[in-house]
C-alpha cells in the first residue's frame, strides 16, 4: 500500500478554496491603497471592504453595519467579554469553551468579574435549564459556543438566546465551528454577539468577524485609528476581507450540496469502520456530520494520531489551539470521561475535499495501527 497524504483536521482549519485563492491574488494585485486614505486609491480599497461587508450580511442574516472585522476567531471572543464587562458583572459561560473564551475568564475573573461555569451533559450539550439556575441580578452576558470544537456536539442556542433575552441579558455564541457549515441566521436566533473566523470554512487565516447587535454597547480593548467603527483598531487588509467574503460565498451558495457530501462521507467512514474488528464509540449528540469525535478503546490517542502521521494521514488529538500535550482533554473529562477514555480519543473531520477513497485508506491503516495491539492483548490473556 503507497503512503498518502490525506487531511482529516478540517475542525482545526480547512484549506483554501481555489476559487478564494484566486479572488485574493486579483484584489493583492489591484487594491492596494489603505482603506482609510482619501485619495483615489484608498477609496478604491474602502469601497471593496464595504461591498464585501455587505455581502457577508447577507449570508449571515444581520445588517452590514453590524459587522466588525477582526483576526479571527479568538481576537472576536477576546473583545465580546473584554468588551462589555466590568468589575461587579456576573457572567455565565460553559466550561468546556474554546481557550479563547476560558483563558479570558480566568484573566477577568482576577479584576473583579464574577463568573459561572456550566458543565456540559454526557451527550457532550449545554441543558438551557442549568443556565436560567444560575442567572442572578447582575449577570451581564451570557457565552455559550454553537458548536464544540472537541467534540463536534451542537447547543441549543436558539433556547439559550431565548432565556437571555427574557432576562434582559446579552448572549454571545462563538459559532467558528458552524458558520459555512450549516444553516445560520443570525437574526432569526436573536443573537447579540456572534465570533466567527474564515479558515474554518475554506478562507484564509487571519481574518474573522465580530457581528454586534446595533444598540449593543462594546467598548474597544486597543486604542488606534478608529477603524471599524472604533471597536478593533488596525488598517483593514482587502484581500483577507475579499477572501472571507467569497468563502462564504461559495459556502452559502453550495451548502446543501455540501451537507449532503459530508454527511455520506460520515455514513461511508462508519459503514466501513463496522466492517472491522476495532473497538470505537462515537462522542456527542446532536453532533455535527463529518465531525467524528472516536474513543479507540484499544489504543491511545496520542499514538494513534502518531502511527496515522507516519502513514500520511492528519487527524488531532485535542483541540489544535490546546495541542502539544499528552494530557487529556479538558472538553472531555468535563462530558464525564474518566483520564483513560480521554487519552484514547481522537477528533476526524471531513471536508469537501475528501474522498470515499480516502475513507477507504483511513480505515485500512486503523486496522493495521489498532487491531494488532487488540489481537495481541487476547493472546497475552
Amino acid at each position: 500500500m503507497n503512503k498518502k497524504n490525506i487531511y482529516f483536521d478540517n475542525a482545526a482549519t480547512t484549506p483554501i478554496d481555489p476559487l478564494v485563492i484566486k479572488k485574493m491574488n486579483e484584489v493583492d494585485s489591484d487594491y492596494y491603497g489603505n482603506p482609510s486614505s482619501v485619495h483615489f486609491f484608498g477609496q478604491k480599497s474602502h469601497n471593496l471592504v464595504e461591498r464585501c461587508r455587505k455581502e457577508i450580511s447577507l449570508y449571515l442574516g444581520c445588517k452590514s453595519s453590524e459587522i466588525i472585522f477582526t483576526s479571527g476567531g479568538t481576537e472576536s471572543n477576546n473583545i465580546a467579554l473584554k468588551g462589555i464587562l466590568k468589575k461587579g458583572d456576573h457572567f455565565i459561560t460553559s466550561s468546556y469553551e474554546h481557550p479563547s473564551i476560558l483563558n479570558v475568564a480566568k484573566n477577568i475573573e482576577e479584576q473583579g468579574i464574577e463568573i459561572s461555569y456550566i458543565k456540559p451533559n454526557v451527550n457532550g450539550t449545554i441543558n438551557p435549564e442549568d443556565i436560567k439556575n444560575k442567572i442572578k441580578d447582575n449577570t451581564k452576558l451570557i457565552s455559550i459556543m454553537y458548536l464544540n470544537n472537541e467534540i463536534g456536539s451542537i447547543n441549543p442556542i436558539k433556547e439559550i438566546s431565548s432565556i437571555c433575552k427574557k432576562n434582559k441579558i446579552l448572549f454571545h455564541t462563538d459559532a467558528v465551528q458552524f458558520v459555512g457549515k450549516g444553516k445560520f441566521n443570525f437574526n432569526d436566533l436573536e443573537i447579540d454577539i456572534l465570533s466567527i473566523g474564515a479558515h474554518k470554512f475554506y478562507g484564509p487565516k487571519g481574518i474573522g468577524a465580530l457581528i454586534i447587535k446595533k444598540g449593543v454597547q462594546i467598548n474597544a480593548i486597543n486604542q488606534g485609528g478608529g477603524q471599524e467603527s472604533g471597536i478593533r483598531a488596525g488598517t483593514e487588509s482587502p484581500s483577507l476581507i475579499a477572501g472571507m467574503s467569497e468563502a462564504l460565498k461559495i459556502a452559502h451558495e453550495n451548502l446543501d450540496k455540501n451537507l449532503e457530501y459530508i454527511k455520506n462521507l460520515d455514513r461511508f467512514f462508519l459503514n466501513e469502520l463496522n466492517n472491522t474488528d476495532i473497538n470505537y464509540k462515537i462522542n456527542g449528540s446532536p453532533r455535527l456530520k463529518g465531525f467524528l469525535n472516536i474513543t479507540f478503546k484499544d489504543l491511545d490517542g496520542q499514538t494513534l494520531l502518531m502511527n496515522l502521521d507516519l502513514n500520511g494521514i492528519a487527524i488531532s488529538f485535542g483541540s489544535a489551539c490546546s495541542s502539544g500535550t499528552s494530557k487529556p482533554s479538558n472538553a472531555l473529562l468535563e462530558v464525564g470521561m474518566n483520564e483513560n477514555e480521554a487519552k484514547n480519543t481522537v477528533r476526524i473531520s471531513f471536508g469537501k475535499f475528501n474522498t470515499e477513497e480516502d475513507i477507504k485508506y483511513l480505515v485500512q491503516i486503523l486496522q493495521k495501527i489498532v487491531l494488532p495491539k487488540t489481537i495481541k492483548e487476547k493472546i497475552h490473556v
